[in-house]
């Protein structure tokens, strides 16, 4: 008797899974971690993101699974110990309902995010070589975020769009490797708040994709993020950088959100990448 119940139960879950298609109100970005040793260091970055992990389709509608972005960072060390950060992110994002097309959710789930941080921070070194330091940036973000469903059977697509607002706390570990190659670990915590939501959907259709209620409380994200830069001695303001950042949902009420960001681009420390051209002219 408890193995059919169990057998049953595992049938149904399966059916939901397999009719369920979700409505991501969250998404991670890149992380923005300075390479900081002293005063005057700066960092000016641009990159190019994609969400790994996507089951990839295509049909005569196009490809119905991606996520890729844009994001834009900056900092300064205004002290030997204290900096400022800012940076900017752009995401399109798609995901489809990859069961039976004739279904009522069988539908095209179209995503554009918008978001702006702003953050202070402590730097120390932490060995004598000053080869690792720790840093701590805590800030406030705020941003958009709307997606549509273009449902597959013909009938009136969904719109769904919100205010997004952030405040972070962002401990990291940076190893650096002269001017060839940094690690950093960063384990950012951040508290999400959604606002000012609009939408069309109809009261069942937001219970039924975890929509409803999302304006009150806040959401916890536990955010680790691994970053990777590589350089050359010749120019040494100058680095490629490689990132995996990570999403986990701490709180207990349940949204959709995307896990993964991984993103690489170019980042320049505009002083010092100056200041060895000119020494080369001289």
């Amino acid at each position: 008797m408890a193995l059919t119940y169990f057998a049953c139960l595992l049938i149904a879950s399966c059916l939901f899974v397999s009719c369920y298609s979700p409505r991501y109100v969250y998404s991670p970005v890149s992380t923005n971690v300075p390479l900081l040793s002293k005063k005057g260091d700066s960092k000016l970055a641009g990159y190019y993101a994609v969400n790994p992990g996507e089951k990839s389709n295509t049909t005569s509608a196009g490809k119905l699974n991606s996520g890729y972005g844009l994001d834009i960072q900056a900092a300064y060390a205004v002290t030997d110990h204290f900096a400022i950060q800012g940076s900017y992110a752009k995401r399109w994002e798609k995901n489809y309902s990859d069961f039976n097309i004739n279904s009522t959710d069988s539908s095209l789930v179209t995503y554009e995010r918008n978001s702006m941080e702003f953050g202070l921070g402590y730097y120390t070194y932490m060995d004598k070589r000053k080869a690792s330091f720790f840093q701590l940036f805590a800030g406030a973000g705020f941003g958009r975020s709307s997606f549509t469903d273009k449902y597959f059977n013909g009938s009136l697509a969904r719109y769904f769009a919100m205010d997004v607002a952030r405040l972070y706390i962002q401990p990291a570990i940076v190893i650096r490797y002269g001017e060839v190659f940094a690690s950093s670990f960063s384990s950012r915590v951040g508290i999400i708040m959604f606002r000012n939501i609009s939408s069309d959907y109809s009261a069942e259709e937001l219970d039924k994709y975890q929509l409803n209620n999302l304006d009150k409380g806040t959401k916890i994200f536990w955010e680790p993020a691994f970053v990777n830069a590589f350089g050359l001695k010749k120019l040494p303001g100058l680095k490629l950088e490689i990132q995996l950042t990570m999403a986990f949902l701490m709180t207990q009420k349940f949204v959709d959100y995307r896990t993964y960001n991984l993103s690489a681009g170019l980042l320049l420390d505009i002083p010092k990448f100056f200041k060895k051209k000119i020494a080369d002219k001289n």
